[in-house]
């Protein structure tokens, strides 16, 4: 399973999981908020100055906070810039029998194949696959499963369901 968490980031489209960028509004506008809350009630601090001084400290630490955060990501779940979606994990399990038609269903690009191969609970191969949640795309990689380890046998499959935007034209 990590394999292909570390293989799937090699990939140029996918990157760490982004904070949202309202919450680094947010941040940002508490901080600002408490900075003009200090300079205007002077009986809560020594003076205006170190109240304003220190709503700004708090405004600066918060939004670097988040720039950081936004800058460095969530390494949790995989981010595709293609498609402005978080992947998430799928597994299916498979008898090692069945490797060669799930391997020619995954080359092929054939979800009704793949759909068709006989699954089961004990897992001997498993079929690990990111996708959004509107299923537009699939990165797969199907595995070994050995003593609770996942060893890739395939490398990374993209499959993607969404039709090409720019239509060839041939001929002219």
């Amino acid at each position: 399973m990590e394999y292909i968490r570390k293989s799937i980031y090699s990939l140029p489209e996918i990157r760490h999981t982004l904070l949202p960028l309202w919450s680094a509004w947010v941040l940002t506008a508490i901080g600002a908020v408490c900075g003009v809350l200090m300079f205007m009630l002077p009986n809560l601090s020594v003076g205006g100055s170190s109240a304003l001084a220190g709503g700004v400290i708090v405004g600066v630490c918060s939004l670097l906070t988040v720039l950081c955060y936004w800058t460095f990501g969530d390494s949790r779940r995989p981010y595709s810039r293609n498609l402005h979606a978080v992947l998430e994990p799928t597994y299916a399990y498979y008898a090692s029998a069945q490797q060669q038609a799930v391997v020619a269903a995954l080359e092929a690009k054939d979800e009704r194949a793949l759909e068709a191969v006989k699954r089961q609970a004990k897992p001997e191969l498993a079929l690990v696959r990111y996708s959004d949640k509107a299923e537009r795309v699939y990165y797969s990689q199907l595995t070994r499963v050995d003593s609770k380890r996942y060893l890739p046998l395939t490398d990374i499959i993209v499959n993607s369901l969404t039709p090409d935007p720019s239509p060839k034209r041939e001929g002219k």
